[in-house]
């Protein structure tokens, strides 16, 4: 067909697009690969009688007797079409075809009985005299007079079950420098013994990445929203995948490119190193859908995004639970006038009907796919249940901080409560400018702590001061021996508690430690009689700490031996570290046996008048021996090295081989002997009277 010029007004505005494009092309049927009717040009103007959207393609039906407006010569053209037909407005591979000329964009909303309107509702915010005054969700279905006392009040006269808790009544509102000094003393020193860190944010802890809260101070979403005259609550609808996919998808890839422009800030690494500490680990429950824990190298196994993630997408029919992750650049572009988009709307593979983030929205969303984050929650439980059915359950010190999360919509802030609420031992640390309150009962009982700062700011400073008291920290190494011969060797601080140690001993050597609620400890010094019964709360007393050396080279550490009412796996099983020690110990005896044995120093041992001729023959081997296990050949070295064999000397074939060396050198044999031929006394501080009490 050939196009056939006509006189004639202006098309109708409204349902009119204009061409983009040289070459676009009318089609017999709204498919890609359908037969080419006609050639439109350029700034060719046609009106729709209908759009169709098929298979993420949204389609201008021509009906037959069908004009254009050619801009290029100012006339109307007849399209001659004899049946109807249909132009893409974008497809893939050629962008955008048309675009809509000066349409309407403010939603036409059906007004609901018992609903008050957006207008309604900001003709009474603008009475109030406190402009960051949050609404709850509900308050669209409150008459006009209950929403004027709450707001004339500040929120203090409300209609009951309101959603908000009233901020009047909660603890730390207002909170003086001293106040917030002692919150940060009190939430480092729980972050530095915490046995697990569970990681809370919302929309506050992005806005130091750029992006804004959704209400409050730093509210800031999407500049369509006023144009279009929509709500936050209400673009975030499930229905206008259905009613209008170009206007939900103006905002959800607004939404999509905001976050992959984005940057976790630094707050998100601070968190994370904070939290890898913790023997029992971590876990972030966020109600973000900007996928930023995932970006800042956090392990998928360990986040939970309740309200699911624009990096994930969905069939908006449900036709299946299936989710699959959008490219990074969708190929929308958004019209500056309208706030639709233009562009091939992304499709579900299966049903090709179209796709949508996989994200929990407003308006009982019952097309949300709950499979992925089912299997994100299950994670979440396991990690919770694995802490409650623990032995020493109510002395864990499960760390909740929570970064950002607003009362609107509180899920997250819900979420920490309860768990301080059901481990006696866990506390709360609150981020939040705006919103810092706590539940008096938590404030009272020390359970939380609210630092009323911008996100980044106070995770800045909790890191560099939990960073500087770990670099100070006295560290030793302890040494547990469990009830059927197993063991293990750890460093932690010194003044942890017994329960702590087991807790750290499990992270440390990936082992399950097994005991009960009321196991016991004692602590003991080698070569001594003292002992000091422990429970799991207890800490070794000042006075148990001994310097042995480490299995290798000639670092002394600070020791505390313990013995356990526990299992540390097998009977009989020991950590690398415990294992290397005892090796390290094996080798040395063996070594000086070896030479204790020799016939040459059994001769000489026999031929010794006196305990001094014997001692200096003790000497030559272990002053020969020592400085190839990293001890001096010195006094001083056969002290280390008694101390060191003592700690180990009970297990499996060591105090068979220290009781072959008593024997074998002479120690033995010493009582035996006098002191000196000269009638001199033996110096007391010889190196075998020092082994022969080991």
């Amino acid at each position: 067909c050939r196009l056939t010029l006509s006189t004639g007004c202006m098309m109708v505005e409204g349902t009119c697009f204009v061409a983009e494009q040289d070459g676009v092309t009318i089609q017999r049927r709204p498919t890609p690969d359908s037969e080419t009717l006609l050639v439109l040009e350029k700034g060719d103007e046609i009106t729709a009688s209908e759009l169709l959207l098929k298979e993420g393609v949204q389609w201008v039906k021509l009906d037959p007797g069908s004009s254009a407006w050619r801009s290029s010569t100012g006339q109307q053209v007849l399209l001659n079409l004899a049946e109807e037909a249909y132009v893409a407005t974008a497809l893939a591979g050629l962008g955008t075809l048309l675009r809509r000329k000066h349409a309407q964009s403010v939603v036409a909303q059906q007004e609901e009985e018992g609903v008050l309107s957006k207008a309604d509702i900001e003709e009474v915010l603008q009475m109030s005299p406190d402009p960051s005054l949050l609404l709850p969700l509900e308050s669209k279905h409150w008459t006009k007079e209950q929403l004027v006392m709450y707001v004339m009040s500040g929120g203090a006269s409300r209609p009951k079950n309101c959603s908000l808790p009233n901020e009047q009544l909660l603890a730390n509102i207002k909170m003086t420098q001293e106040d917030i000094v002692h919150a940060f003393a009190e939430a480092i020193n729980w972050i530095l013994s915490a046995d697990a860190i569970l990681i809370g944010s919302g929309a506050g802890m992005g806005v130091d990445s750029g992006l804004g809260t959704f209400r409050g101070g730093k509210k800031g979403v999407w500049i369509g929203l006023d144009a279009v005259g929509l709500a936050y609550e209400d673009i975030c609808q499930p229905k206008w995948f259905n009613d209008e996919p170009h206007l939900a998808w103006g905002f959800w890839n607004y939404c999509h490119q905001a976050y992959q422009a984005s940057r976790p800030h630094e707050g998100y690494q601070t968190l994370r190193r904070l939290a890898k500490r913790c023997p029992l680990g971590f876990f972030s429950f966020t109600s973000n859908i900007d996928s930023h824990w995932t970006a800042s190298g956090m392990s998928s196994d360990r986040v939970l995004e309740v309200h699911g993630a624009v990096r994930w997408l969905q069939c908006s029919k449900l036709c299946c639970p299936d989710v699959w992750k959008a490219s990074n650049d969708l190929g929308l572009t958004e019209d500056e006038q309208t706030h639709r988009v233009h562009g091939v709307l992304p499709t579900c593979p299966k049903c090709k009907a179209v796709a949508r983030p996989n994200v929990q929205m407003f308006g009982g969303d019952s097309s949300f796919s709950g499979a992925r984050r089912a299997s994100q929650k299950a994670k979440y439980d396991a990690w919770l249940k694995s802490m409650s059915e623990r032995p020493d359950r109510d002395s864990l010190r499960i760390v909740c901080i929570e970064v950002g999360c607003g009362l609107t919509v509180p899920t997250v802030r819900k979420e920490m409560e309860k768990t301080v609420r059901e481990f006696p031992g866990a506390r709360l640390v609150r981020i939040n400018p705006e919103n810092p309150g706590l539940a008096p009962e938590l404030s009272a009982n020390r359970k939380g702590v609210s630092l009323p700062l911008p996100a980044s700011m106070a995770i800045e400073e909790l890191g560099k001061h939990v960073s500087k008291a770990l670099e100070e920290a006295q560290l030793a190494t302890f040494l547990l021996w469990g009830e059927d011969g197993s063991g293990c060797e750890i460093r932690a601080p010194q003044t942890a508690s017994l329960g702590r140690l087991l807790r750290i001993a499990e992270s440390q050597t990936k082992t399950k430690v097994q005991f009960s609620m009321g196991a016991k400890g004692v602590a003991s010094i080698p070569m001594s009689d003292r002992k000091e019964v422990l429970g799991l709360e207890s800490s070794a007393p000042y006075g148990f700490t001994i310097d042995v050396k480490f299995a290798e080279g000639s670092r002394i550490e600070p020791t505390v031996v313990i013995e356990v009412q526990a299992k540390f796996g097998l009977p009989g099983a020991m950590n690398s570290e415990l294992a290397r020690r005892k090796e390290q110990v094996s080798a040395l005896l063996d070594e000086m046996n070896e030479l204790f044995a020799d016939s040459g120093y059994q001769s000489r041992v026999r031929s010794c008048g006196d305990r001094q001729e014997l001692l200096k023959e003790i000497k030559a081997v272990q002053f020969g021996v020592l400085p190839k296990y990293g001890i001096e050949a010195s006094e001083k070295g056969t002290m280390v090295m008694a101390t060191w064999i003592s700690v180990v000397q009970h297990l499996e074939g060591l105090q068979k081989k220290v009781d072959y060396s008593m024997e074998m050198s002479g120690v033995k044999n010493l009582g035996k002997l006098p002191a000196s031929s000269t009638g001199l006394a033996a110096p007391m501080s010889s190196p075998k009277r020092i082994a022969s009490k080991a």
